[in-house]
């Protein structure tokens, strides 16, 4: 029997994609390595720096930081999971460790990408492995490669922990929601369904952002499951009840109450739900750059494929569309309504990053929806000859490739330095990583943020200092650096971590 292209793709493209992903991780990792402490990285390391230079003892500092968290739950913040795990911040073992954040931060959320969409694929649309893999691999790389801000996201442990990590977390927990829903053997589905409970638990009491996404995500699907009457209602529901009871327990918090007075009065429900709309499409339409654009299109005849053989219905795509909108844009209604607009990059970046859940999700429904009203139309056959017709996908998948190459080299920008020369930004991140590393800024910044951190630490406790100022900045790694005023909150940081009076930049 002729084998189609397309199988011909999945056993040969796939290990194309694979190598090709492998290899654009490489400069992802090495960049990790000139990765530094920054900002809040040390005004959470203080206490338990302090623990692990008295004792060398990782347990003690493990204690230290639980009953940090205690005390912040009552005097700053109720985000009890993310408050612990800030406080272990590599760098409080030495800044040679510090890198360790970057290998944390790339990998869960590397692995957990690749594992929340191969397991959408295989169990939602019966997707064949290959054919899961291939799309797992497309969309983890081109969230990687268009980061909104990497270095808040990658290369900062302070914030990338407390948004991407637990956004890892929630795709870990997705995964085992879709296994304990639709897994055929019984066993499979209570192992996925207990191994979620935790998870749940510790999203919950992440970031606002996060816990409330998947409160509301988890408590749609458990009503749709009571009203479909299906059996794994109830365990989706203890789920569902564990991630909300950690998101209660952090917002009663009596620490949210002090922080609030010290950020300012609360913007409001109606206008929280103004902004948060507002953002959802903005967010959307600035994070569809032709790049993505062109992957979406290049999915677009396999995901037609894939949802034509599901037993979907799919009869209301707006209706669907509008209301996943709405999911989707809870993501920054906490946020909004406690500071205004006031969105960190660092919170930006997990709202990108679910885009690409939210469009690939509603272009699939869509595309199921176009099979079963348009059946036998031109979009279907032409979707049909490209999967099916020996050497169509081959030649389609070549060419978008190439449109795809293209539009990333579009979106680069061309400025001349202040020194003279040629200044590159808005690369994919792979890119921007390797430039960083061949041109050897970022050996440079590493170079002289551990010459700093020898000379902070060789002072008497209480010394007034003033350090050189960086001569690179790797625009994927440095997040922020200090100023010329001592008392900004970034040289007050620094300088409480290594017990110092004050530290200045100088001019």
């Amino acid at each position: 029997m002729k084998r189609t292209l397309c199988e011909k793709m999945k056993k040969q493209g796939v290990l194309l994609l694979l190598l090709v992903f492998l290899i654009s991780l490489i400069p992802l990792y090495l960049l990790g390595m000139k990765a530094h402490p920054s900002v809040d990285d040390y005004y959470y390391g203080v206490e338990t720096a302090a623990v692990w230079t008295e004792t060398h003892s990782f347990g003690a500092v493990v204690k230290e930081s639980w009953r940090l968290m205690k005390d912040s739950y009552q005097t700053w913040q109720g985000n009890f999971a993310a408050i612990f795990l800030m406080r272990l911040q590599p760098g409080i073992f030495g800044e040679s460790a510090y890198p360790a954040a970057a290998f944390i931060l790339l990998t869960s959320f590397i692995a957990a990408m690749l594992i929340f969409v191969r397991t959408a694929a295989r169990y939602l649309l019966e997707a064949e492995r290959r054919s899961s893999l291939i799309l797992a691999l497309v969309v983890t790389f081109c969230a990687l490669q268009f980061t909104y801000r990497p270095s808040d996201s990658f290369y900062w442990f302070n914030g990338g922990i407390y948004y991407t990590f637990f956004f890892s977390l929630s795709l870990i927990l997705y995964s085992l929601v879709i296994i304990a829903v639709m897994a055929e053997r019984r066993g499979s589905r209570i192992a996925a369904a207990a191994c979620a409970l935790p998870f749940a638990y510790l999203v919950g009491g992440g970031n606002y952002s996060t816990a409330l996404y998947s409160a509301v995500l988890l408590g749609c699907l458990c009503i749709w499951l009571f009203i479909r009457k299906r059996r794994s209602a109830w365990p989706v529901l203890l789920i569902a009840l564990a991630e909300i009871a950690a998101l209660l327990l952090s917002v009663i918090a009596p620490g949210n109450a002090i922080r609030q007075s010290v950020s300012g009065p609360s913007s409001g429900v109606v206008k929280a739900l103004i902004y948060s709309f507002a953002y959802g499409g903005y967010s959307l339409a600035n994070g569809l750059n032709v790049p993505v654009l062109l992957m979406w299109l290049g999915l677009t005849p396999g995901l037609y494929r894939l949802a034509s053989k599901t037993v979907y219905r799919f009869r209301y795509p707006l209706l669907v569309l509008l209301f996943t909108f709405g999911i989707y844009c809870s993501q920054g209604t906490a946020l909004f309504y406690a500071q205004g607009l006031r969105m960190p990059y660092r919170m930006s970046n997990i709202i990108y990053f679910n885009a690409y859940l939210f469009i690939g999700f509603n272009l699939t429904y869509i595309l199921g929806w176009v099979h079963r009203r348009f059946a036998g139309g031109r979009f279907a056959a032409l979707c049909e000859s490209i999967t099916e017709k020996e050497g169509r996908y081959g030649r389609f998948a070549w060419l978008v490739a190439l449109a795809f190459a293209v539009g990333c080299i579009g979106l680069c920008r061309v400025s001349e330095k202040e020194s003279g020369g040629a200044a590159f930004s808005l690369q994919p991140l792979s890119v921007n990583a390797a430039y960083s590393l061949v041109t050897k800024e970022a050996a440079r910044y590493d170079a002289e943020m551990n010459e700093r951190a020898a000379f902070l630490a060789a002072q008497p406790e209480g010394a007034e200092v003033t350090v050189k100022a960086l001569s690179a900045y790797p625009e994927a790694l440095v997040h922020s650096e200090i100023t010329t005023d001592p008392a900004n909150f970034k040289n007050e940081h620094l300088a409480m971590f290594y017990h110092l009076g004050r530290v200045t930049l100088e001019e």
